[in-house]
Formats: C-alpha cells, structure tokens, sequence
C-alpha cells in the first residue's frame, strides 16, 4: 500500500507520546503501513519512557522526523517539512493525544486507498462524525465499504481540513498549506483555500481511535483520565510477560551449556 501514518506532535505535549506509542504497539501493522512521528527537536526514540517502572522503547519501525521548534503559530510550517519528508501518495494524518483504541483493519485500509485511487479523492476522513461537527456538509453516495456508506463533502463551503484521522493525497495537501499557521486557523483558512475551487473529500464513519482526543486546549479530557491507567496496565503486563519470557529463554540457554 502506498500509504503512510504521520503523527505530529510537539515537543511540549511530551505527556501524550507514551500513551499513543503503546496504542500503536496494540494496534498498528508496521509491516503494511509505515509510520513517521513528526517531533520538533526531541527524538521520540531519545527518550526514556517508562509503563509501570518497566523500561519501554517506541517501536523500532517508527521513523522520527525533526522539524524544528517554533511557537504555535508554526503548526502548519512544521506539518509542510514533515509531508515533504515522506515518500507515498497517500498520508494517514493523526496528532499524538488521538490514541488509539483499534485498527480500521487492512483489509478496510486496502479497500478505502482503492477508493480514493479510483475516485481521484483529495482525502478521506476515517473518523466519527461527532454530533457537533455541523460544519461538515455531507451527501449520500452509492458506495460502501465494510456495510458503511461512503459520504461525500458538498462542493463550495466546506469544513474540508479539519485535523481529525483523514487519509490525505499528500501532494493536495501541502499544496493547500501555507506557513505560519497556529492548529485553528489552519483548519479553518485551510478548509477556505480547499473549498475556494472545485474538490473531492470523503467520510468514512469509523470509531476507531479517542475522539476529540485526550487534550482539550492544553488541557487533560476525560479519555485521557479514563485510557492513561488502561493503556499503562496493559502495557506493563505486555513487559512484563516479554521479560519473564526472556529470563526463561536465557536460563533454558545457560543450563545447555
């Protein structure tokens, strides 16, 4: 598949890495769909996280992209270099507090990228249509995928580039952003530059990660109160069980020679 999952993150919101890195390592195929995380100047894998007091190391597939530090207002410029680092068509885009709570499936994965490569789609939104997203105006189309109906966003007017799981052509994307953007007003002056000409975005109405996300403007939500111990639990057992498994291994080992 040629795809990729972008998480970009900044470096201040720390908090939220280890809990998405362990979503990831329970429910990311690293082997089908690559992933990048987009940092600013710490490298995720120059860290020493920690579930449990058990040591815990970031996937060794993840490759990290630094784009360097900025204040808010360089989102958009940091989300630019990172797109520009990455070699596939289609870019699965995430933030770091959107942990994961299971995989659309590569199956449903396959099946959507063949969808936008057959539609020409300049993305495909792969989220929960929450109830307060009234900026979203969909049509029905005749298409399904997994017994869920493919929606098309209406020409004109659209709320085309919100920053919720979408799976972008990368190249429509950077060529919609502008630099020195804070997170809002690249959604908003970015779904005006989108919806100014003709477009071609969809929705798919999957729950498949923590939606709206565990930080509500720089602030803790109530996943974040409710998933933090979960993922850390099963986390520590997962080190847990890896490392019993190891001491075993190496005593079965000394005792052969």
């Amino acid at each position: 598949m040629d795809v990729s999952l972008l998480i970009q993150t900044c470096d201040s919101y720390q908090r939220y890495w280890a809990g998405m890195l362990f979503s990831l390592d329970f429910n990311w195929n690293f082997g089908k769909v690559p992933v990048y995380w987009a940092s600013e100047e710490v490298d995720v894998h120059s860290i020493n996280f920690q579930s449990r007091n058990f040591p815990y190391k970031p996937n060794s597939g993840i490759k990290s992209i630094l784009t360097g530090k900025t204040d808010k207002t360089g989102f958009s410029t940091r989300q630019r270099i990172a797109l520009e680092q990455i070699p596939t068509k289609w870019v699965i885009y995430l933030q770091e507090d959107m942990w994961l709570l299971s995989n659309p499936g590569n199956h449903i994965l396959e099946q959507l990228l063949l969808f936008a490569e057959i539609q020409h789609a300049d993305s495909v939104k792969i989220h929960t249509k929450l109830h307060y997203y009234d900026a979203y105006r969909l049509e029905i189309t005749p298409y399904e995928i997994g017994k869920i109906r493919m929606m098309k966003f209406s020409q004109g007017d659209n709320y085309l580039h919100s920053h919720n799981g979408t799976i972008w052509n990368r190249k429509y994307l950077l060529d919609h952003l502008i630099d020195g953007e804070d997170p809002w007003t690249n959604e908003v002056n970015g779904s005006r530059r989108m919806s100014s000409k003709p477009h071609n975005h969809y929705h798919y109405n999957i729950h498949w990660y923590s939606q709206p996300g565990l930080c509500e403007m720089g602030q803790d939500s109530r996943d974040f109160i409710t998933l933090a111990p979960i993922m850390d639990d099963r986390m520590s057992l997962k080190l847990q069980i890896e490392n019993e498994i190891k001491r075993q291994q190496e005593s079965i080992s000394d005792n052969l020679h």
